[in-house]
């Protein structure tokens, strides 16, 4: 059978289509080198996270051993494992180093390239990527969702709370060391300060999305809509960036911010100041705007199904607000964020990346919608 145009797309990965669409709107023959270097940047943060998980598979084989921990059943040693979508941001910043260190291929040979700073940087990704996979560790930990820890070790709880224990300690000691920067301990403890604060009111959330639902046709649902709006859709910011003014008025940008989006901004400060770089203003609110954008519509739109009843996100805000509609406004949610993204963005390396994150959210999306239904 003939495969058509459409149905040949529909089999190509996202990342493929978004590449192949990013390269026809752009025939700049840069692309090609700044593609390469994606390829050789994605390398190098596979063997950060390969020796971050390796250190964390020592520290349980060291309870096994002491029977602290047993293994499973049908294994014979330790592995351990953890699904995270965080360390794309790490990725398009180490990237960014490359770029300013001058080490591009294609566009090394003859260039004077800043070996230190590369050196720098990527000692910096190792430090900042434990810090990103300890936060989220903890709030996995927290929200008792343990799906995502894959480990031979057991009891997976406990297993669970030694991993992030070990990461946690290793940022702790990056972060105790006299040559570490007093201000990137600074960013880091912002960072979870203003996580924590989020997570404290996500029982208020839970509450609210319940009570909402639980309740009939009529004033009171109409009140609490009007509540649900006022507090979490269109909430008032907390105080925080400088970076972001107009977007504390879009739709959930304050609540998404101050659950993902400082994580990264902070994130960033802590390469700048580890490295005494200027990023940029530009590649800060892309990264952010990127981030904000992929958690709705990559990890909420995947997690709908287990958030629905349980957990407050816009996705689930939208859809019990209005199921019908909500499909539609959930995309342009997304859209508007990755538009605002690209109209920052100042690099093919983060062009690619909104590129893929809007061809993933798209696919995801529609098959919300088709699990929905009519």
């Amino acid at each position: 059978m003939a495969v058509t145009g459409i149905g040949l797309r529909r089999r190509l990965p996202p990342l493929a289509r978004a590449f192949g669409r990013y390269l026809r709107r752009h025939p700049d023959p840069y692309v090609v080198s700044i593609l390469a270097l994606r390829r050789e940047v994605q390398v190098e943060i596979d063997t950060i996270i390969e020796e971050l998980l390796a250190t964390i598979e020592a520290s349980l084989q060291a309870r096994v051993e002491t029977d602290e921990l047993t293994l499973a059943a049908d294994a014979t040693t330790v592995r351990f494992d953890y699904d995270t979508r965080l360390v794309l941001p790490a990725m398009l910043t180490l990237g960014r180093i490359h770029e300013l260190a001058g080490d591009v291929p294609g566009a090394r040979l003859g260039r004077q390239v800043d070996t230190d700073l590369l050196a720098e940087g990527r000692r910096a990704t190792t430090h900042v990527i434990r810090a990103l996979l300890d936060g989220d560790m903890r709030d996995a930990l927290n929200d008792e969702e343990y799906e995502d820890f894959h480990t031979t070790a057991r009891p997976r709880r406990q297993a669970a709370a030694i991993a992030q224990a070990t990461l946690q300690q290793g940022v702790e000691e990056w972060l105790d060391r006299p040559e570490t920067p007093a201000h990137v301990a600074d960013a880091y403890h912002h960072a979870v300060t203003l996580s924590e604060s989020h997570q404290a009111v996500d029982t208020e959330f839970r509450t609210l999305l319940t009570r909402y639902e639980g309740t009939a046709e009529g004033s009171d649902r109409e009140t609490l809509q009007a509540q649900l709006e006022h507090e979490y859709k269109f909430a008032e910011p907390g105080g925080g960036s400088t970076v972001f003014e107009e977007e504390f008025h879009q739709p959930y940008f304050t609540t998404q911010y101050e659950r993902v989006g400082i994580l990264y901004e902070d994130m960033l400060r802590m390469y700048e100041r580890t490295l005494d770089v200027e990023l940029g203003d530009a590649f800060l609110r892309t990264i952010v705007l990127m981030v904000v954008a992929a958690q709705i519509g990559l990890d909420d739109v995947d997690d709908f199904p287990e958030d629905r009843h349980e957990q407050l996100t816009p996705v689930t805000a939208e859809l019990a607000m209005d199921e019908t509609g909500g499909i539609d406004r959930i995309r342009g949610l997304v859209d508007g964020y990755l538009d605002a993204a690209q109209a920052d963005s100042e690099s093919h390396l983060t062009g690619m990346a909104i590129a893929y994150v809007r061809t993933s959210a798209h696919d995801r999306i529609h098959e919300l919608r088709r699990g929905l239904g009519p």
